[in-house]
């Protein structure tokens, strides 16, 4: 009798349980936050550029907005399986510029959202020094990370290593930021820094 009431008791965890929320950890989403980072032909050239590109598995209508500089962009995606599309983000030094060029708070975090879930990736490169990152939808994103670099050695003066925190909620997100070494904005290696942004601001 006791096996059977402890199996009863299973089945109605499991059957009352399953509709309980937990965090998706997928790649896989409608909301993103990236920003322009740096790159080091911005110092005295422009001549890198940033693209977006999106994985769909369905017709998806994407929206790509930098709310700081009053940019938006739209884009629908074609029908198919593994379509990927790609946007430009503005650059111009005279207009609409998305890049980050130097340490310090900004307002041009760039958020894409979109009507169906989607794989969102990030490209800033110029002819052979290029970078790409995956983007992580807000949804699965934590509250403590590690930026691994090293010392930088280049040909060009203009050439280091670098990171961002975006502000992906409404309100403030306070930032507690602790450099391993000196920064080029006067940030001391071993003190912890606290740094408040609203949605959209970037530190970098």
């Amino acid at each position: 009798m006791r096996k059977f009431r402890i199996l009863v008791a299973l089945i109605a965890y499991l059957l009352l349980g399953k509709d309980s929320v937990a965090q998706d950890f997928s790649n896989k989403g409608k909301d993103f936050w990236v920003a322009y980072g740096y790159h080091q032909v911005m110092i005295g050239g422009n001549g890198q550029d940033m693209v977006l590109y999106f994985v769909t598995d369905q017709v998806t209508n994407i929206q790509i907005t930098i709310p700081g500089i009053a940019y938006t962009q739209n884009i629908t995606t074609g029908a198919g399986n593994n379509v990927t599309t790609s946007a430009t983000i503005p650059k111009s030094p005279t207009g609409l510029d998305a890049r980050i060029k130097s340490e310090g708070l900004s307002n041009k975090g760039i958020h894409i959202t979109s009507d169906k879930a989607m794989v969102a990736y990030a490209h800033i490169y110029n002819a052979s020094v290029s970078g790409s990152c995956l983007l992580l939808p807000s949804s699965t994103l934590g509250k403590e990370y590690y930026s691994i670099n090293y010392t930088n050695t280049s040909n060009t003066d203009t050439s280091n290593c670098w990171f961002y925190v975006v502000a992906v909620e409404p309100g403030t997100t306070t930032v507690e930021i602790k450099p391993s070494a000196n920064t080029s904005g006067g940030w001391l290696a071993g003190n912890t820094y606290t740094v408040n942004l609203s949605q959209g601001e970037v530190y970098n």
